[in-house]
Parts: C-alpha cells; structure tokens; sequence
C-alpha cells in the first residue's frame, strides 16, 4: 500500500466548544511515540498521536538504521568483490547502478513503514493518527497545524489533554561555517534519497554518521575528504582503535585531514570549495 493511500480510522474523541479532548496527546511518529500509543491502546486511554516532519515511524526506519544498512550492505558487496584478497578468484562487477541501488533502500524503507507502523497503528482503536504540527497555546491545550484540517478556519485545530508525551525527535545540527546556506549541504536524510552519485564528497565530522556515509560513498566510487575537528576520528573510542581505523579507511582512498577548523565554504563555477585550518594554520 502507498502512503498516499494509506486511510487510519475516524477519530475517537469528545468534542467541546470546538476542542477535541483525548485521554493523551502524542507529539512525535517515531519509534518512541508508537511504543507509547501501543500501550495507551492497551490501556485504553483515548490517544491523538501527531506526527510532522518524517513519516511515520521516525528516524530508524525512514532515515536511519533501515536505509543506510542497506546502502552500507550494497557498497561492501561491491567493495568485496573487487579486494577479496583471494588467491585464485576472479571477479569482474559488470556494472553499478547508483540509482537503481537507492530505489531498491527507497523501496524497502516504504515496505517496512506500511507492514510494522501504518498497518499496526490503523488496528489501534483507542489511536488516532493527525498529521501536523503540533503548538501549545495552553498547559492542557495544543494547536494543530497540517493538512489534515485544509477545511477549518485558517487550516487549524485544537485538541486537549490531561496528559502530554513528547517524542519529537532530533534535527542535523549544521556547524555555524560561513556561507555554507547560501551554497548549500546535504545532511544524511538528503543523502540516503540522492538520485546521482557525487564524484566528490566532502564529509565535515568524523563521528559514527559521518564515517558511515564516508565509507558508503567511498565504496561506491565517490572522491571523499573526511575533515575532523579533533585529533583523532570517532571521539569516544581509544587511540590505538581509531589510529588503526583512519589507516583502514585511508588505505580504501578516503582522504582524512583532523585538528581541522572548518572557516567558509563559497562555489567556484561548478564546484563548492570549502576553505579549513589545519592545527590553526592555513
């Protein structure tokens, strides 16, 4: 079933002086906030769960484990078949489709949302499903704001609660370097839907996402700079672990530069150049 045919059931709430009241009020669609409506279903506890942004169930299954994990899958099967290390074996990869490769993790990503979120949630019959954006203009009281109330005055709609669980989630925190809005960036969410492989790519952190999608891309034949504002990569881990892992990465042809202070990015015809200190120095 597509999303766009996807229809959760009429809703279940009192009406007074033009404001629905639920027994609770979920503002999120991620993995957190579905847990919470299955056990307010469970407890029968009249329920608005409102999501806005990403579809629902969250981070995981849109734009997180579920698509990288498969894009991570097909660059080592590409990676593997052309440094096996094995004496005697021969292997030729005939071909790569980028594109068709992210239509497959795009295809996937919507299967598992339908089948282990929209479904479920529809069967939820103490549930209901609002998408919009959700305001509060009182201690009890929320504004909702989406296209689900096209039809009433200014496109909104009150709903109120005893009780409130936010499971909002989390943005991509974008560094504060100097013109990199005006020539613009993607952040994981825009590179797991890319429909044209970059022939460069430069990474900005060297954290789990940002070695992830420096590897993925590396194997998939992209040009990737990995610049890492620390002295080592993956912050965490300890020097011997991370020493031994920028040698891994290195030796696949990734180009990673650390004590790097990321100043300004501009474009120059068609490329975007981004200019960084190494340990202060130019």
């Amino acid at each position: 079933m597509a999303k766009n045919e996807t229809k959760f059931k009429d809703e279940r709430a009192q009406i007074s002086n033009g404001v629905k009241k639920f027994d609770l009020i979920i503002i999120g669609g991620g993995a957190g906030a579905f847990a919470a409506a299955i056990r307010a279903n469970e407890l029968k506890a009249k329920t608005a769960l409102i999501n806005s942004g990403l579809p629902l169930g969250g981070t995981c299954v849109n734009v997180g484990c579920v698509p990288s994990k498969t894009l991570l899958y097909a660059g080592e099967i590409l990676h593997y078949a052309k440094h096996h290390g094995v004496a005697g074996v021969e292997l030729e990869v005939k071909n790569f489709d980028f594109q068709k490769v992210v239509q497959d993790e795009l295809s996937l990503v919507e299967k598992l949302r339908v089948e282990k979120y929209e479904k479920v949630l529809k069967y939820l019959e103490n549930v209901t499903v609002i998408e919009g954006k959700a305001k509060f203009v009182s201690q009890n009281k929320i504004e909702v704001n989406g296209p689900s109330f096209a039809k009433a005055s200014a496109g909104k709609e009150k709903l109120s609660a005893e009780k409130f669980i936010i499971a909002a989630g989390s943005t991509a925190n974008v560094p504060p370097i100097e013109g990199i809005r005006e020539v613009g960036f993607i952040t994981h969410i825009e590179a797991l839907r890319l429909q044209n492989q970059p022939k460069e790519l430069i990474v900005v952190g060297a954290g789990p996402l940002g070695l992830e999608f420096g590897q993925m891309f590396s194997r998939f034949g992209t040009k990737v700079t990995i610049l890492q504002r620390g002295p080592s990569l993956f912050p965490p881990a300890e020097k011997a672990f991370t020493d031994r892992l920028q040698e891994l990465l290195q030796k696949e042809g990734i180009i990673i530069k650390t004590n790097v202070e990321v100043k300004s990015a501009r474009k120059e015809k068609d490329k975007k150049v981004v200019s960084y200190t190494v340990g202060g120095k130019p």
